[in-house]
């Protein structure tokens, strides 16, 4: 078969056709974005934000996922699923936390980097704290006592509440259990440009239950509380921001000793947390932070004729102001100085 002058052009317009569009493929996928995953972040080993490898003490990190994956209500909950931590029943039907093996007055208990109060014999009950609005929890296996006090002996869990998604956002959860135990929480969120504002509240209750049917007493009598909690985060201008964060925490228990002894428990803690933080240039930088609680326990138990028997108040006031100055003279180094009251 013989090829004309027309034939052998349109061969060669169509073989330099398909070579300059494979090679122009090929530039396409070598200039794609490279996508990396990029390591966990933690602040609370150093108060300051580190890579999860980078750090002197072992510590585990609990995300949103896992949470959710193991289908827990309460903090307690969460904890006891995690290795080399123990949570020890409280008389009163809470439950403390153990660390590297000691008592539970030595496991130091944070919520966005700042300490709840309220222990009874030492344990700080931390079933009372909701899982519906964390992001995260870091679990510190250690000393941190040169960073959180004495009470930082055994180790440290910081609980990180969710910072709310661009735009407006919202979710309603409800959970019924055993015991008629139901767990209703509600979600809120609005975060736009320098705006950041978030709500939550959590209802939970129980019957109760008992493990021993013959003594005539409940295991954990029946119980009702709800949380409340909001975090603001508002950027002045490019150096300056501030963060505010409450949060209200109430319970009513019966309070049963024996058959003829019976009353009433109550629980009330709320804490405020108000935080300003300025740049004053590449290098230098402020931090102002001042934080306040109170927890109150109030329980009483009345004779069969409603006479008093006995009562018993506890009340605990935290007010903690603290200022820091940062330097970076580089990229890889940093010195933090500052002081703060604790009364």
């Amino acid at each position: 078969m013989s090829l004309n002058k027309n034939n052998i052009l349109i061969f060669f317009l169509i073989f330099f056709g398909q070579l300059l569009f494979s090679q122009e493929k090929k530039r396409m996928v070598s200039d794609s974005t490279k996508i990396e995953n990029l390591e966990d972040v933690i602040v609370t080993a150093t108060r300051t934000t580190r890579q999860l490898s980078s750090l002197p003490l072992p510590v585990q990190l609990v995300s949103k996922k896992e949470i959710i994956s193991v289908g827990s209500m309460r903090l307690n909950d969460i904890l006891n699923e995690q290795t080399g931590l123990i949570t020890i029943p409280d008389f009163g039907g809470g439950e403390g936390l153990q660390l590297q093996g000691l008592d539970s007055q030595y496991t130091l208990i944070l919520v966005d980097g700042v300490p709840l109060i309220g222990r009874s014999a030492g344990t700080l009950d931390i079933s009372r704290i909701t899982v519906g609005n964390i992001k995260q929890i870091e679990i510190v296996k250690g000393a941190s006592s040169s960073l959180y006090g004495s009470e930082a002996l055994g180790g440290v869990v910081n609980i990180i509440t969710k910072t709310p998604k661009p735009g407006f956002n919202g979710n309603l959860n409800s959970r019924m259990g055993s015991f008629s135990t139901y767990d209703n929480s509600l979600n809120l969120g609005y975060r736009k440009e320098k705006l950041s504002l978030g709500g939550f509240f959590n209802s939970f209750s129980s019957n109760g239950y008992d493990l021993n049917e013959t003594d005539g007493l409940n295991t954990v009598d029946p119980f009702s509380n709800y949380t409340l909690n909001t975090k603001l985060d508002y950027k002045l201008n490019k150096r300056t921001s501030v963060f505010f964060s409450g949060r209200y925490y109430n319970q009513d228990q019966d309070h049963v000793a024996s058959e003829d002894l019976k009353g009433e428990s109550k629980v009330n803690e709320w804490n405020a947390h108000f935080k300003l933080t300025h740049n004053y240039n590449s290098k230098w930088g402020s931090y102002f932070e001042f934080y306040t609680t109170r927890y109150k326990a109030n329980e009483y138990l009345n004779n069969p004729d409603d006479s008093r028997y006995s009562e018993s108040n506890f009340n605990q006031l935290l007010v903690r102001p603290e200022m820091r100055a940062t330097f970076n003279p580089n990229k890889r180094n940093n010195l933090i100085g500052g002081g703060g009251l604790e009364p």
